[in-house]
């Protein structure tokens, strides 16, 4: 961590470290969501384009809800701003 001229603190002065981290917590959130989805629309026995739709939509929520998560996790752990 690098301080600022403010005060504050700067915890990915690389560009290229903030874009991976970014790519990494993106891809912690999208997998469990459609895992999690693909097994939620499974139980309720859908096939087909029905399964397809259904579980891209949930696969949606249900990520943006994890990545959502996981950034509030790591504020309170101050790992990101």
């Amino acid at each position: 961590m690098t301080t600022n001229l403010n005060g504050s603190y700067t915890h990915f002065p690389s560009p290229m470290k903030s874009y991976l981290f970014s790519i990494l917590a993106i891809l912690a959130a999208a997998v469990p969501g459609t895992v999690l989805a693909w097994l939620a629309v499974s139980w309720l026995g859908l096939t087909g384009i029905a399964q397809a739709l259904a579980t891209a939509f949930l696969a949606m929520v249900l990520s943006t809800a994890i990545y959502a998560l996981l950034v509030a996790v790591g504020r309170v752990m101050k790992v990101v701003k």
